[in-house]
């Protein structure tokens, strides 16, 4: 066996040993505390995770906030819930909060076409509105993955980065059909800037994560680095856990070039709960569900209606759920909230296409806390 692989399967192996080291912080008296504790080991363990920090939210405050395993494959440095993770697509539901809060001042209307916000937009074939950006329903297409990784550089203005695509004929009438597009969401932090003014990131730090209590939150760059900001990793076919390839998400900031925490991401729902960042009125705007052309709601203005609740109007047994997943290189982010039960649940982690492994800890954290309330 050659030197790389042992020292591959050596670092495997410290991985699934060091996931017993917690760093916790919870209210005293939470009732499945440890029953979570070992779920999310032993999904660590099973699906070759180095890291995971997880937080809850019941009854509008945080009543779990811990760290599992390692944010490196060298030595065991324990994350914890104020360990900053890229957040990936995750960013799309702050980016839409951006954009209520200017509704919310009055510089911005949902059935607008957003060229008037974003002039960029006006080489498109077609006038989708704010609202159809938000929702999936511009006709505007998804990012490709030679594009992710291929461009680079901070565009002045995120308009700048949309003059090829804005070139393309749109994919379908929009507001006919739903399709997922984070070239979408960058538009919408052209409309972001045009409308306040502020550069997105200024504008989001200032009006959203300042509000929300985000002191954690930032925006991402190739070469961002902090003492308690976990690396990336992906898993090999061969080699087993190894670095992830560093992207630059610049150009895509609103849709998927946010860092945060857990704790963090549990203020952000908080502060919709509060109706700090949105209003009674935007709120119902922002988790409302509407079908498209072809009778699918799978989105929201904002947000994803819950894929076990998505045939039944986004009902489940706990209510309407809505959540947001996303991964990229070296991330997989999850974020759901059960606004009329004020639950939530934020998990990140630090090793990348893990959705569906992610996704089966939060149904299950969600299951046991509402049962558990219950």
């Amino acid at each position: 066996m050659c030197s790389s692989l042992i020292r591959t399967v050596f670092l495997a192996a410290g991985v699934v040993l060091s996931v017993a080291a917690v760093a916790t912080q919870s209210r005293p008296g939470f009732k499945p505390e440890r029953p979570i504790d070992e779920l999310v080991m032993s999904a660590l363990t099973s699906n070759n995770i180095p890291g995971v920090s997880l937080a809850i939210v019941q009854d509008g405050r945080v009543v779990y906030a811990k760290g599992f395993g390692t944010t490196s494959l060298t030595q065991t440095l324990r994350p914890s819930a104020d360990t900053q993770y890229r957040v990936a697509s995750v960013s799309k539901p702050l980016t839409a909060a951006g954009v209520f809060q200017l509704v919310q001042d009055g510089r911005v209307k949902l059935d607008d076409p957003a060229r008037q916000y974003c002039p960029e937009l006006g080489a498109l074939d077609g006038a989708p509105t704010v609202r159809q950006f938000l929702m999936h329903r511009s006709g505007m297409r998804h990012t490709t993955d030679r594009e992710d990784v291929t461009i680079e550089g901070a565009p002045l203005r995120l308009g700048a980065a949309l003059v090829n695509v804005t070139r393309e004929p749109l994919r379908f009438q929009p507001g006919a059909k739903t399709l997922y597009t984070s070239w979408g969401y960058a538009a919408l932090g052209c409309v972001i800037e045009g409308a306040s003014g502020q550069s997105y990131a200024d504008f989001m730090k200032n009006r959203v994560f300042a509000v929300a209590g985000m002191t954690a939150t930032t925006s991402d760059h190739p070469a961002y680095g902090s003492p308690t900001f976990s690396p990336g990793y992906r898993r090999g076919l061969i080699y087993g856990l190894r670095p992830s390839l560093v992207v630059d998400t610049r150009f895509k900031m609103p849709a998927s070039g946010i860092i945060s925490t857990v704790n963090d991401l549990a203020s952000f729902v908080i502060g919709i709960f509060e109706r700090k960042l949105v209003t009674e009125t935007t709120a119902q705007e922002m988790f409302s569900i509407r079908p498209d052309g072809e009778g699918r709601a799978v989105f929201t203005a904002g947000w994803s209606v819950d894929s076990t609740g998505v045939s039944n109007g986004g009902r489940t047994p706990y209510g309407q759920v809505f959540d947001f997943n996303g991964s990229m290189e070296g991330a997989t982010a999850y974020l759901e909230l059960a606004p009329a039960r004020r639950y939530a649940a934020a998990l990140l982690a630090n090793r990348e296409r893990s959705v569906l492994q992610v996704q089966a800890i939060v149904s299950e954290v969600r299951r046991m806390v509402l049962e558990a309330q219950q």
